[in-house]
């Protein structure tokens, strides 16, 4: 099934956009690819935004779908991610995910 998501710097009006997926871009499937996983565990804003800037760039080599970079544009026909399937976050310290009801906080994995 194709979805979409949308990942931000921050929240609110201020939220800066970082890019979008189209394909299978729900939290699972982006968590089985390296810089997917790093991107759901950040613990900083910086590693969390070049996760994502890489993940923009492998998704289609990865055979997910398309990333979207901003350079290129809001691609979606929708003004913003309130008709985004998945919205991706960094706040307060975490990785924060929606599918536009409530945030839930990203589980972080220990590495073991």
């Amino acid at each position: 099934m194709t979805t979409t998501a949308d990942f931000y710097d921050g929240r609110g009006p201020h939220a800066v956009w970082l890019g979008s997926l189209q394909g299978d871009a729900d939290p699972a499937t982006v968590r089985t690819i390296a810089c997917g996983r790093l991107l759901l565990d950040a613990t900083d804003p910086l590693t969390y935004a070049d996760a994502v800037t890489d993940l923009l760039d492998v998704w289609a080599d990865e055979d997910h779908g398309h990333g979207y970079h901003p350079r290129n544009g809001w691609p979606w026909l929708w003004p913003d991610s309130h008709d985004t399937d998945w919205v991706f976050t960094f706040a307060h310290g975490r990785v924060w995910i929606t599918t536009g009801r409530a945030w839930l906080r990203v589980q972080q994995r220990v590495s073991q």
